[in-house]
């Protein structure tokens, strides 16, 4: 039996189809199948963290509460914005209580955010390192959420222990809009 080139093409396709179809076909499915697994396999870790941070919590409503205490005692500690003068007054007390000299108090922009908002002050001080670091201290201890974002100290020459400091001061505060939301509740 002779094979003709008619014969040969016939034979070339019928081969050339099962080999076009696990290209085309059966590989890029295993590909997909393969990705289903892991993901099926880290969603199933991510299930048995859960269970596991849920086992160590004895009661998931206890806890709820216990933070939603802990949000609110933070919330009592941010100032409106009305009440960001106070604060500011505060400040300038300090420094005066412990015989430093503010020698500028300047606002920045207001940076808001979603339930507070940030107010830059930046404060230039002179006066006693050892005042000065008094003065960190008691700020530290203010009723207020206050955060320093910078500070920069440089030594006088005029005395021994005088310093100058630039300090840029956050406070954070409630907007107006999210205070009246609150009444409004």
């Amino acid at each position: 039996m002779q094979i003709g080139t008619r014969e040969r093409i016939f034979l070339l396709l019928l081969i050339a189809i099962p080999v076009a179809a696990y290209f085309c076909v059966f590989e890029p499915r295993n590909r997909q199948i393969q990705d289903a697994r892991e993901e099926i396999q880290q969603k199933r870790m991510k299930l048995k963290q859960l269970e596991d941070a849920t086992m160590e919590i004895d009661d998931l409503g206890h806890e709820i509460e216990r933070l939603s205490d802990a949000i609110n005692l933070f919330e009592q500690k941010l100032p409106a914005q009305r009440e960001v003068e106070v604060i500011l007054k505060q400040i300038w007390e300090l420094a005066s209580r412990h015989q430093l000299t503010p020698k500028s108090v300047r606002t920045d922009k207001i940076t808001p955010a979603v339930q507070y908002s940030e107010l830059p002050i930046s404060v230039k001080i002179i006066g006693d390192f050892d005042g000065y670091y008094s003065f960190l201290l008691d700020l530290e201890q203010l009723s207020r959420i206050t955060k320093i974002t910078k500070m920069v100290l440089k030594k006088l020459n005029t005395q021994e222990g005088q310093m100058e400091a630039e300090i840029v001061l956050s406070i954070f505060f409630e907007p107006q809009s999210h205070q009246a939301a609150v009444v409004g509740l």
